[in-house]
Formats: C-alpha cells, sequence, structure tokens
C-alpha cells in the first residue's frame, strides 16, 4: 500500500523512515490501513445513532456506530493484505448443516506484511493454510480470539494496543478514585494522528477499488466478516444472586 510524506505529500512505502523526495524524516511509522479507518472513523462508518452502540473517536467529538466502524477496519486489513499479495480472496460455497451457502475463502500467499502489527498481523496469524477451514468468517473469529460481550470492542481494542506501540496513543496512571475504574487509560496523541489525514484517501480508493473490481466478492465479504465478529459474541451470563 501507498501512503504520503507528511511534508511534501510524495508517495513513500508503508514503514519507510525517509521521504525519497524530500528527505524528511518521517517519523512514527505509519499505521496499517486497519488503524488509519479506527482514527478517522468518521469516513468509513455510520454515524452514532438512537439504540446502536456508539464509539468516540480519538482527538474528533464525532462518534460512530462501533460495528459499523469494527467491521470496517477488517474490510480495510483484507483489501490492504490483497493488494500488497500476502493473500487472496475468492468466492466460494461453505457447507453448513442443511445446505451451502456462498463464502469468501482466504488463500495464503506470504506472511509477512509491509504494514506490521494490527488487525493485518492478527489475520495472517488466523489463516492456517487449509482452504476447507479459511473461510472469511472463521479467520475473522480465530483473529478475534476469545469469546466475549463485546467483540466489536475487542476488535477496536486490538488496534488500540497497535497504535500504542507505534506512539500514536500513551498510557495514563490512574490516580485517585480513577486507580478503581478497570483498563488502562490511553490518551491519543492528537498532533501525530491529524498529521496522518493525507493517508486517507489512499485507504478509501484501495476500498473502492476491492468494489469495483469484484461486487459480489465484495458485499459477500462484508457480510462475511460481520458473520465472523459476531460469531466471537457472548452473552452475558447473569449471576444468579442479581
Amino acid at each position: 500500500m501507498i501512503l504520503r510524506c507528511t511534508g511534501c505529500g510524495s508517495e513513500v512505502g508503508a514503514g519507510a523512515r525517509f521521504c525519497p523526495n524530500c528527505g524528511a524524516q518521517l517519523g512514527p511509522v505509519v499505521p496499517s490501513p486497519s488503524g488509519l479507518v479506527y482514527l478517522f472513523g468518521d469516513r468509513f462508518a455510520g454515524r452514532d445513532k438512537l439504540l446502536a452502540v456508539g464509539e468516540k473517536l480519538p482527538c474528533n467529538e464525532v462518534k460512530v456506530q462501533k460495528k459499523d466502524l469494527a467491521q470496517a477496519m477488517f474490510r480495510g486489513a483484507f483489501a490492504s493484505l490483497a493488494q500488497d499479495g500476502c493473500l487472496s480472496l475468492s468466492l466460494g460455497q461453505k457447507k453448513t448443516l442443511l445446505f451451502k451457502a456462498s463464502a469468501v475463502f482466504v488463500t495464503i500467499n506470504r506472511r509477512e506484511a509491509r504494514e506490521s502489527g494490527g488487525l493485518e498481523a492478527s489475520i495472517l496469524q488466523a489463516i492456517t493454510g487449509d482452504l476447507r477451514r479459511d473461510s472469511v468468517e472463521e479467520v475473522v473469529g480465530r483473529a478475534i480470539g476469545e469469546e466475549s460481550v463485546d467483540p466489536w470492542g475487542a476488535v477496536i481494542d486490538q488496534t488500540r494496543e497497535h497504535l500504542l506501540r507505534l506512539g500514536y496513543f500513551v498510557e495514563e496512571e490512574r490516580s485517585g478514585l480513577g486507580r478503581l475504574v478497570p483498563g488502562r487509560k490511553l490518551l491519543p496523541q492528537c498532533e501525530r494522528i491529524m498529521a496522518l489525514q493525507g493517508n486517507v484517501p489512499t485507504v478509501l480508493a484501495l476500498l473502492e477499488g476491492l468494489s469495483s473490481r469484484d461486487p459480489t466478492l465484495n458485499k459477500q465479504l462484508g457480510e462475511d466478516i460481520k458473520k465472523g465478529i459476531t460469531s466471537r459474541y457472548k452473552t452475558r451470563e447473569i449471576d444468579a444472586d442479581e
């Protein structure tokens, strides 16, 4: 995937340390496409609405629909890995208990991706190499891992960890009563994040290219990603004393 220098706007390869045109040091590694989808989610997911669980974006007061956002992040990851030649996507038939249904399957070509970390790395690790077990739905489920009451949030948390390692978030120690709040407090580094805006059109074009090349596969991909995330959903267990 081709990204852009935040100084002169020239195209640079993801992970490059210096711009080949102006020589500027590029600083932190540009996040994977799934990370960019999360950071600028208002360009990829529907706005929050009544009765839908919302996700507030970092450095932005906008809230988007969490399920839309998580699905868009996976779509961006698959599209990027396919463009880079790490994997191939193909339509096929998947057997169920009663009949066969259309599904998208994943063929691994190479395990190394130019964008290290994020959902992209989790997807590559989740591919078994056995096409019968590598439908997109199954790969997504394995990439998420354990079942939870909020697998969509788990997708976002996984991406935040990737962005934390790249320096786009920092962990802040809780003080006072804040120490009683579960989980870590991650603060977005907004100056660094907003400098990435120039890379958003590249990701949008990547997704549009996938859609225009094979609309049928693209539609099924979206449905299978949704099924894969939902497969990790676990109903909250209610204690008998509650």
